[in-house]
Formats: structure tokens, C-alpha cells, sequence
């Protein structure tokens, strides 16, 4: 059933109240997620342990991290070329 006292106007000042309580509420929410966002990443620890290499093949670490193609960092360094094929003898 429909109200039988349509009143715009009335209806317009009884909600005001609550819709701007309602949007201070909604603004203040955002500006603290805001602000926790930020804290959080300008208060935020670095990991622990970032500086130390870890064998990705036997697990055991490395005391002295390789970098760049010095010592076999690089793909296509001699430490990391497959072994030759194994040929049978000759006859």
C-alpha cells in the first residue's frame, strides 16, 4: 500500500539529518583507512634475512651472493653449460 501523506518537502527535511551523519560517517572511515594504509607501509619492516642466498637446488646458504655473470650468475657461463655428450667407444 501506498502512504496517503506524500509530503516531498517534509519527507526531504526528516532525511537530511541522518543522509549527512550517514556521509560523515563513510568520509571519516576512508580518510582512517587512508591514514592506516599509509602508516602501515611507511612503518613496515623490511625482511629478515634479504641479504643472505639461499641454493635454490640443495637449500643450503650461500655466504658469498653471486651477481651478475661474475662467477656464474649468468645462464650461459661455463658453470652452468650441460656436460658433453657421452659418446660410445669405437670398435
Amino acid at each position: 500500500m501506498s502512504a496517503s501523506d506524500n509530503d516531498i518537502e517534509k519527507q526531504k527535511r526528516r532525511h537530511r539529518g541522518p543522509l549527512i551523519g550517514i556521509a560523515v560517517v563513510v568520509i571519516f572511515a576512508l580518510g582512517y583507512m587512508v591514514w592506516w594504509f599509509g602508516h602501515e607501509v611507511s612503518e613496515g619492516n623490511a625482511p629478515e634475512g634479504s641479504a643472505v642466498q639461499i641454493d635454490g637446488r640443495t637449500g643450503e646458504v650461500e655466504t658469498d651472493a653471486q651477481q651478475g655473470s661474475i662467477g656464474g650468475g649468468d645462464p650461459a657461463s661455463a658453470d652452468n653449460a650441460p656436460a658433453p655428450p657421452v659418446t660410445a667407444p669405437a670398435n
